[in-house]
């Protein structure tokens, strides 16, 4: 399995394990609007404002309904009801739009809870939300900073940045210390990213997002100096991949609290 490990949901210890508890016992279809891509805006608007959302073209039940020649050149298709669900378009005059007609159709077909069984995607409903391409005006590829948050305190960010034409992965702690791994891998990104000069406002609106939750990722962008929420995310990978720094996996573990049944 992904997590090379047999998982002890009984009595969790290591974050993959507690990931599955809150899967399986709290954050069920209560919680659906926190990770719909489209009803999460209401939510962010109410606790941060709307200056943190991406300005949006429309969101569609039917993809007959968007007006491809309306669009502009550069734009984002992504499924509300899951993840990965996403076309990314940085050119429109190369894009065959009766293809991408048929893989929004896939999207709209899935329900990704049949993936991996998680409840909280369960009773989305499929929509397609278009959204204005996030453009770094000359700079470097987009960085994701993805706050992994315990308690409602951010403790580490998860940063993905391009190399050699890659999206790779690293860690950082909340001073911005990289964290090195014992040996290279090829999907860690090698090279130090510099720390955002917006760094502790981001710290702040990942703090206010994450707050009435146990464990939760705040995913954020910063560009040109003004921050972007990206998304929520409860189950990292599902929980089904380990950590690429080994000794982080029983550390967040332990920054996880579960309620007292989880060890009942």
């Amino acid at each position: 399995m992904k997590n090379e490990k047999d998982l002890n949901i009984e009595n969790p210890k290591e974050i993959s394990e507690k990931i599955q508890w809150l899967k399986l016992n709290l954050y069920t279809e209560a919680y659906k609007d926190y990770v719909d891509k489209y009803e999460v805006r209401s939510h962010i608007k109410k606790v941060l404002g709307p200056e943190y959302l991406v300005d949006i073209i429309g969101v569609y039940d039917n993809v007959d309904d968007i007006d491809f020649e309306s669009l502009p050149n550069k734009f984002v298709m992504k499924g509300t009801h899951g993840s990965g669900y996403n076309i990314i378009a940085e050119d429109k005059t190369s894009l065959d739009w009766q293809k991408t007609k048929r893989e929004l159709n896939k999207y709209l077909s899935l329900n990704y809870y049949d993936k991996y069984k998680e409840l909280i995607y369960k009773d989305i409903k499929p929509r397609i939300l278009v959204e204005y391409f996030l453009d770094q005006l000359g700079d470097a590829a987009i960085v994701d900073y993805k706050f992994l948050c315990f308690q409602g305190e951010p403790k580490y960010i998860y940063a993905k940045a391009e190399e050699d034409g890659i999206r790779k992965r690293s860690y950082y702690d909340m001073e911005w210390n990289k964290i090195e791994l014992p040996s290279e891998k090829s999907n860690y990104l090698r090279r130090a990213l510099d720390k955002p000069e917006n760094f502790d406002e981001m710290v702040e609106t990942a703090r206010k997002l994450a707050k009435d939750f146990i464990f939760i990722r705040v995913d954020l962008y910063s560009i040109q100096g003004k921050i972007y929420f990206g998304e929520l995310t409860f189950f990292p990978k599902s929980g089904m991949k380990r950590v690429m720094s080994e000794p982080l996996n029983q550390i967040m573990g332990d920054l996880i609290q579960l309620p007292n049944e989880a060890h009942a």
